[in-house]
């Protein structure tokens, strides 16, 4: 029997990394609000780095949709609009269903228990009219739905569209109203 490796420590983010997490949830919480132009000294004076790892985030931020980069102008924070609703909704469509015939075939009897409790929170965020609550299980459920069908592209995809649909909601939609959240239950 070969004796276990020892457990490789996680290596501590990278200045890209840390700022790539600040200004994505800065951005996907609306602190930095759709149109903001992006000042790169200053990001890189506030986290105490160069430029160059602003640069490389907000080029990740660009590959994500969540930044726009204007060659010898700058970058701003991505518009969002009518037409961006209706792009992450297609989106979702799609990514939601692709997984049922691989779960149908695939899913245990303890993936089935998994999702009939995500299901449940889903049911009582509905109820309490919690959209925050009703939004983290629904991507919760559709992700084990995903993870289930041994689609990790679609996993990712998933994790981007939420990721986008979140900025819209707290955008357009700062309160849901309880109907609504029963409807798209």
């Amino acid at each position: 029997m070969a004796a276990a490796l020892p457990a490789v420590p996680a290596r501590p983010p990278t200045k890209t990394e840390q700022v790539h997490a600040w200004l994505r949830g800065a951005i996907l919480t609306r602190a930095l609000p759709p149109g903001e132009w992006l000042n790169f000294d200053a990001l890189a004076r506030r986290h105490g780095v160069s430029a160059i790892p602003v640069r490389e985030a907000v080029a990740r931020l660009a590959s994500e949709r969540l930044v726009i980069i204007h060659p010898h102008r700058g970058a701003e924070v991505a518009p969002l609009d009518a037409d961006s609703v209706e792009d992450v909704f297609a989106l979702l469509e799609g990514l939601e269903t692709a997984p049922a015939a691989r779960v149908a075939t695939l899913a245990t009897p303890e993936d089935v228990s998994a999702l009939e409790e995500k299901l449940a929170e889903l049911d009582l965020a509905a109820r309490r009219g919690d959209a925050d609550a009703w939004s983290r299980a629904n991507a919760a459920f559709h992700l084990r739905l995903a993870a289930i069908a041994r689609l990790p592209l679609v996993g990712d995809g998933l994790r981007l569209a939420f990721d986008h649909w979140d900025r819209i909601r707290r955008h357009f939609f700062r309160a849901v109203p309880a109907p609504r959240l029963a409807e798209a239950q």
